[in-house]
């Protein structure tokens, strides 16, 4: 299981280089234009990338503890989450808009590596026999969710959700990732 190791670290490293390639392309204008994402801008849609990394540092755990369980259980908690979406779907457009306010062009950077880097921490942590193991998941609060994701699925999660973001930024340059 080195090789889902080695491949989820340079996915990482990857996505931190274009991030930091794409940070470094944008003018101030640019951050707080509108993005190809109706209601964000290419600043929200930095930050936002950048809380898909960092969720999970949350889901991690869940998904251990879940992955010890019945299935059942983490089908029914996914369930229940899928049925708050109308909750979740705010909370996650405010919590995007709220935290750009916070994290910009001086520190976006910075928080975006921290949690590379503590995302690496936790993947050396992984036992060979936890990468199978997961859970279900909301797929009505992202459709990049799959319906079953085991830890491994979970680990590539966040650049997947990294691309599919990418692809809605905007600026009047041409943008080399």
């Amino acid at each position: 299981m080195k090789e889902i190791r080695e491949s989820v670290r340079s996915e990482y490293e990857s996505a931190r280089s274009a991030f930091h390639t794409l940070l470094g392309s944008l003018s101030e204008e640019d951050l707080k234009a509108k993005s190809n994402n109706p209601g964000w801008t290419n600043g929200e849609i930095l930050f936002h990338v950048t809380l898909g990394f960092h969720v999970l540092l949350a889901l991690l755990p869940m998904a251990r503890f879940f992955a010890h369980l019945p299935k059942i259980f983490s089908r029914l908690f996914a369930g229940l989450l899928n049925s708050m979406t109308w909750f979740f779907n705010p909370v996650n457009a405010a919590g995007t808009r709220g935290g750009s306010k916070i994290y910009r062009r001086h520190n976006i950077g910075r928080k975006f590596d921290r949690v590379i880097d503590s995302l690496l921490k936790k993947l050396a942590s992984v036992k060979e026999t936890e990468w199978q193991m997961g859970m279900y998941y909301p797929t009505k609060w992202d459709p990049l969710f799959d319906q079953f994701m085991t830890l491994e699925k979970l680990f590539h999660y966040p650049v997947i959700h990294f691309n599919f973001h990418l692809k809605q930024i905007s600026s009047g340059r041409k943008v080399l990732l």
